[in-house]
């Protein structure tokens, strides 16, 4: 048997087998995500509390197909993946996770076979016999698949739509990689149909892409870049390629202002109006090289990069970031450009879908609070891995020596991102390690970092702490309304109430609009018996946002404080058609049916409550008592023991009575 012979056999079985060890060698690195938490940056707002996730009625569907359910922007296919997770798992998070880790196996798979297809194009136009493709195809995909920067995709719930919107786009790119080969084999053959079903499908792919993030409205810019790439300009006129883009540019603007407005609307785009168009120019020119410095020493990472401080002036070499930037572009376009035309296409392939997969989180509109986001990296960095892959190979083609020196530098680079990727999936487990790392990371700037930690800390009923970092956040001069009411709430369950009164006022006078601060503030009412009040905030809220369930959970209560127990039946009634899993909103309007004199209905809820927690203690207790109050003695005593048997401190002086009427010694 011949060499030839050899490798024609041997490749198909490297297409299947690589792709797997790749996969295994992902889960390795990402194994310890299954054990993470959900985290308090999303994952509580997008799921936890997401009343149109519970369930798969029609009307729940509609509002996720149909409107932002978020507050963000529209990515409708992301919150169907949530709700078919609540659907099997509920609020386990080890299934979101999972499903992330799955996704992003899938999408280096795609981006394996990409590359394969890419290359066996790039045969086809003229660039020279190109060897060893699959090992190609796995070291490009392993920079890709294992990247440290790609860990917070990954590893946070609430970027799931970051690689679902990748595994539509990969998949387009891979379609219209054999679009072009079909049309341009019709054309061979003088037909003059192009090859419509793999334009659709492109298309189609295009849409889901959009649908799952709108970061995929830059899609036919990369469709372009891919066409430099293969020559297209040498067979078809740029005339017929724009032509071509037409229906993918028009979906892309519609997108694009849709998205714009959307964020706006939410406040996304007038996180920084202090910054000048220049400064924000400045911002843009410095990420644009930042992140290919950390394409290749992905150090110092952080879930979040502040902007600088202005008090005096930007730091020196946000003013030297355009010509960086300039630099770090011009200088493989000038050598590239010199040596040979196919080079020269590469690295115009390279830049030009890094940029425009860069460019639309750029800055220059701002898209949140921070300068940099790790996960803006996860499809932009295939236009730095690919170029360099064909690079390193027409170094190791030069000879033995230059192969084992690469294919030794190249597996230390490979076990270098491995670790550093395991590491940082250490960084998301909770809330509490999150928000340290960033602290660690930008001590005394980022007072995100220090109200959620505080966030965290006051759910642990470490509310010390919780008021440390709280007053750090305040002490940064912050004008997020939201610190001034995590503090307020965090002093009402002090009982500190007249502070907590003071700084529910700061918070409204930065955003008087705020539902959440009203609903937090007429607990504290309630807690002082300021009823009045407190329903006059909640009525606030309820004009901001009618159909929040914390809102009318929180309404309820306060009618039941009240003892205004017709109105607490009928909020408790609205707030279980939202959220019928939640025991205790059946237990509290059972208390006001049973103190309203409605016994039999007070029974059917508490037993309802049973049936969704079989070891709440106190219902248990509550059912007796009912039973009491219809004289059924017997089943009084029943549920009397089974709550003093579950712990419940149940009145001495009660089961004695109970053991009167039944005559128990």
């Amino acid at each position: 048997m011949n060499k030839p012979e050899t490798i024609k056999k041997t490749a198909p079985v490297l297409q299947w087998v690589l792709p797997i060890a790749i996969a295994l060698l992902i889960f390795i690195c990402y194994h310890y995500s299954l054990g993470n938490q959900f985290t308090n940056w999303d994952d509580q707002r997008l799921i936890a509390e997401n009343i149109f996730l519970k369930s798969f009625s029609s009307a729940n569907l509609k509002m996720m197909l149909f409107h932002d359910i978020t507050g963000d922007y529209y990515f409708p296919l992301t919150m169907v993946s949530y709700a078919i997770n609540y659907h099997f798992s509920g609020l386990a998070p080890q299934s979101y996770y999972l499903i992330n880790i799955l996704i992003h196996i899938l999408n280096s798979g795609l981006m394996f076979f990409l590359i394969l297809m890419l290359l066996n194009a790039m045969e086809k136009k003229g660039y020279g016999k190109i060897k060893w493709k699959e090992w190609l195809a796995l070291f490009c995909t392993l920079a890709y698949a294992i990247h440290p920067m790609h860990v917070e995709t990954v590893s946070w719930i609430s970027e799931r739509k970051g690689v679902l919107y990748a595994f539509f786009y990969f998949a387009g790119m891979m379609t219209y990689l054999k679009y072009i080969a079909k049309s341009e084999e019709q054309r061979l053959k003088n037909n003059g149909n192009f090859a419509l079903t793999s334009y659709l499908i492109v298309l189609s792919l295009f849409l889901l892409s959009l649908l799952s993030k709108p970061m995929a409205v830059v899609f036919p810019f990369s469709l372009f870049a891919m066409d430099i790439l293969l020559k297209r300009d040498n067979v078809i006129s740029i005339r017929n390629i724009i032509l071509e883009k037409a229906p993918f540019i028009i979906i892309a603007l519609v997108s694009a202002v849709a998205t714009y407005y959307s964020a706006k609307s939410s406040g996304a785009v007038q996180e920084h109006q202090a910054y000048s168009f220049f400064q924000c120019f400045l911002f843009a020119s410095y990420g644009f090289y930042m992140y290919i410095i950390k394409a290749f020493v992905p150090l110092s990472l952080s879930s979040f990069y502040p902007y600088p401080e202005l008090q005096d002036g930007l730091p020196f070499i946000y003013y030297l970031s355009p010509f960086i930037a300039l630099v770090v572009a011009a200088i493989p376009l000038y050598f590239s450009y010199r040596s040979e035309k196919n080079n020269f296409r590469v690295v115009v392939f390279g830049l030009g879908f890094y940029f425009f997969n860069m460019i639309v989180v750029s800055q220059i509109i701002s898209s949140g609070p921070n300068i940099m986001a790790d996960r803006y990296s996860y499809v932009c960095y295939f236009g730095i891995f690919f170029p360099l892959t064909f690079f390193i190979y027409k170094v190791l083609v030069k000879g033995m020596a230059m192969r084992r020196i690469g294919i030794a530098v190249l597996s230390l680079y490979m076990l270098f991102f491995s670790v550093l990727c395991y590491g940082r999936t250490l960084v998301w487990h909770n809330s509490e390690t999150l928000w340290a790392d960033v602290v660690k990371q930008y001590p005394h700037r980022v007072v995100k970092a220090y109200n959620n930690l505080g966030n965290y800390y006051f759910e642990q009923h470490d509310l010390d702490k919780a008021y440390q970092n709280y007053n750090e956040a305040i002490q940064l001069r912050t004008m997020d309304p939201q610190v001034y009411c995590n503090m307020g709430s965090l002093l009402g369950v002090k009982e500190q109430y007249k502070l907590s009164l003071a700084y529910y006022d700061e918070s409204l006078q930065l955003d008087s609009n705020d539902a959440l601060t009203y609903v937090d503030r007429a607990v504290t009412y309630s807690a002082v018996g300021k009823y009045d009040l407190a329903v006059n905030d909640y009525r606030h809220s309820s004009r901001i946002n009618p159909n929040s369930e914390i809102l009318l959970r929180n309404i309820a209560y306060t009618y039941l404080n009240a003892h205004q127990f017709d109105s607490a039946i009928s909020y408790y009634t609205r707030v279980i058609q939202i959220n019928p899993s939640n025991s205790g909103y059946f237990h509290y309007r059972g208390v006001a049916e049973y103190d309203k004199g409605f016994i039999k209905n007070a029974m059917d809820d508490f037993r309802q409550n049973l049936q969704i927690a079989p070891h709440d203690s106190e219902c248990m207790f509550y059912i007796s008592i009912a039973y009491n109050r219809i004289s059924d003695f017997n089943n009084a005593y029943k549920y009397a023991q089974m709550a003093q048997n579950a712990q419940y401190a149940v009145p001495n002086d009660y089961i004695s009575l109970l053991k009167a009427r039944l005559d128990i010694k």
